[in-house]
């Protein structure tokens, strides 16, 4: 009868091994796929964004009708970019200006 019990517990605790191994598998298999569906998805934006980014400049200066709206929100965008840089630059400038008048005060 003991060896009964000992036979039952370890068909049980290598069957439930097995399926655990197989589960892990397929938990990683997953994750593998999830991961490239991930990357395969980013790939695809940069794309889309290269594709868009060729169409804007080979198109500026003559948009289509369906894209006039778009083309002036990335004109201003690019605006205010330039405007921020420049604020920027002079913070920048004036900071650096500033720390020096300090290095310069304390000797």
């Amino acid at each position: 009868m003991e060896k009964d019990f000992f036979e039952k517990l370890e068909h049980t605790i290598t069957t439930k091994g097995k399926e655990a191994a197989k589960k892990a598998k397929e938990v990683a298999g997953s994750a593998r796929i999830y991961n490239d569906i991930r990357v395969a998805k980013k790939d695809l934006s940069r794309l889309y964004s290269q594709v868009g980014e060729k169409y804007f400049n080979e198109n500026m200066n003559y948009p289509e009708e369906d894209y006039i709206d778009l083309f002036n929100l990335i004109e201003k965008i690019r605006g205010d970019i330039e405007v921020m840089e420049q604020e920027l630059e002079a913070t920048s400038k004036r900071e650096s200006e500033d720390s020096e008048f300090e290095e310069v005060d304390h000797h």
